[in-house]
């Protein structure tokens, strides 16, 4: 059964990918007033329309849920199994939905072993204690077990009754990596163990000043390699990687940058500030509430043309006086957002 046909006749001719394009996007803006399985069903199906734009609004409306309408379709058992797989992933759930969506009756093993990756405890203890679950799909339990976070007492358990030849110990290991070059390899996440032997230790270790970084020597050797293993480096590499990596033209490359567990504050302020920076970046950013505490990264998102409108103009209601005076004369700004701080200031009596 397809998302599509789940949902009433009227809402199905206004996704489809057949309607108007006017339509769709319209839809994925939040024009239809849906119960909230109807609606993650209609977002889910315009995630993946053919427009980009309508894809774009989709993804801006699914950031944007709000706790209570998750928390709804988490409670319906209509809720389809792939639009229940959307939720587990999505980065703005808490770890309460997660475990809500553990006892979800739609929930299926592809689901089960991407949450076996979570860094909450209490997930992997939910997941490894579903005795019935494993049974039916011991995969599960071999993908827990490549979580160096499960507990060993659970650890011991799942290997003796899912793979008694493997010691515990083993299951931290890493399986072994494709051959570097791979691309395909690279989006799946399945990056080589070890960078390339020759690199220069600048690309490593933390260094100070950005002119270093970007060198033509350093750069001639970032662009040497392969995809797979600048993936790599923007994971585990120096800052003045990330400053060479950000720019890559393969978005596999840039979004690693953003994603990388040793990227900084200051480095993610620098690139809310960069106008040449992709909006899928940005869009990224917005995504990360810890970011989003830190005023100088608020106040560059609102000044990037590339950040979302919507988005940019909540932004400017937490700004400061100040900072929403120059932005309000500025002509570096959309005209949108100089219009918003003005509003704001005549709003806040400040004008």
């Amino acid at each position: 059964m397809t998302l599509l046909s789940q949902l009433p006749a009227a809402v199905a001719r206004c996704v489809a990918p057949h309607a108007p394009e006017p339509l769709r996007h319209a839809a994925a803006r939040g024009a239809l007033p849906l119960p909230p399985v109807q609606l993650l069903c209609a977002l889910a199906l315009l995630l993946s329309d053919p427009a980009e734009r309508v894809r774009a609004a989709a993804r801006e409306a699914w950031i944007e849920l709000p706790a209570g309408t998750l928390d709804a379709a988490l409670g319906d058992s209509t809720l389809p199994a792939g639009v229940l797989h959307l939720v587990a992933t999505s980065q703005q759930v808490s770890e309460p939905q997660i475990l809500r969506v553990l006892e979800h009756p739609a929930v299926g093993p592809r689901t089960l072993i991407r949450l076996g990756t979570s860094e909450h405890p209490g997930v992997l203890s939910r997941i490894a204690g579903n005795q019935r679950v494993l049974d039916r799909h011991p995969e599960v339990a071999l993908a827990l077990l490549k979580n160096p976070l499960l507990d060993p007492g659970e650890r011991g358990r799942l290997v003796s009754l899912y793979a008694p030849e493997v010691s515990p110990l083993e299951t931290d290991r890493q399986p072994p990596a494709p051959a570097a070059g791979d691309e395909a390899a690279a989006e799946r996440g399945d990056l080589p163990p070890d960078l390339p032997p020759d690199l220069p230790p600048e690309l490593l270790e933390e260094f100070d000043g950005p002119d270093r970084a970007m060198s033509s020597n350093l750069y001639q050797h970032v662009q040497s390699l392969s995809v797979a293993d600048k993936v790599k480096l923007a994971m585990v590499g120096s800052k003045g990687a990330r400053q060479l990596l950000i720019r890559d033209t393969n978005k596999v490359v840039s979004t690693a940058v953003i994603r990388s567990p040793k990227i900084r504050e200051d480095e993610v302020q620098a690139i809310a500030q960069d106008r040449t920076v992709s909006e899928e970046i940005l869009r990224i950013i917005l995504t990360r509430k810890d970011w989003l505490k830190n005023y100088p990264i608020r106040l560059a998102l609102t000044q990037n043309p590339k950040t979302p409108l919507p988005r940019a103009l909540r932004l400017l209601d937490t700004l400061q006086e100040r900072d929403l005076r120059q932005i309000s004369r500025s002509r570096n700004v959309p005209s949108a957002i100089s219009m918003g701080a003005t509003r704001i200031l005549a709003k806040r009596g400040k004008l």
